[in-house]
């Protein structure tokens, strides 16, 4: 998922060439990366059996073990950094990429162990 409007992704329309002057335009955003999201909600949900509420509680334990889900943004410089952000070293949380860039599969075993624990 890239929300990034400058690397977002390359759309195809006759439309943008008037505008343009190509009929390739690269759009990313919320927009584009909210229905990815929605997707991959409603793919855990059907691997837990029903939904899985407020995530955030969750996914900030998740963050914090050592099989964690998201690969953060956490060391600084040039050679770890989105362009804007640089990582903060021993930082959960970051602005450039939050908790980090997530692996939907660690995360729905996340969630599956997390639902495991609770029903013992």
């Amino acid at each position: 998922m890239n929300a990034d409007p400058q690397t977002g992704y390359a759309v195809y329309s006759t439309l943008f060439t008037s505008a343009y002057g190509s009929p390739w335009a690269q759009y990313g955003g919320t927009s584009f990366v909210a229905p990815q999201l929605a997707g991959v909600a409603a793919l855990i949900n059907q691997s837990q059996g029903g939904r899985v509420g407020f995530w955030n509680p969750q996914i900030y334990q998740f963050a914090q073990t050592r099989k964690s889900p998201f690969t953060p943004l956490d060391t600084s410089g040039t050679s770890n950094d989105n362009l804007y952000y640089t990582g903060q070293e021993g930082a959960l949380y970051n602005p450039g990429t939050g908790l980090g860039i997530p692996n939907f599969a660690k995360l729905a075993a996340s969630f599956t162990s997390a639902q495991n624990q609770s029903s013992q």
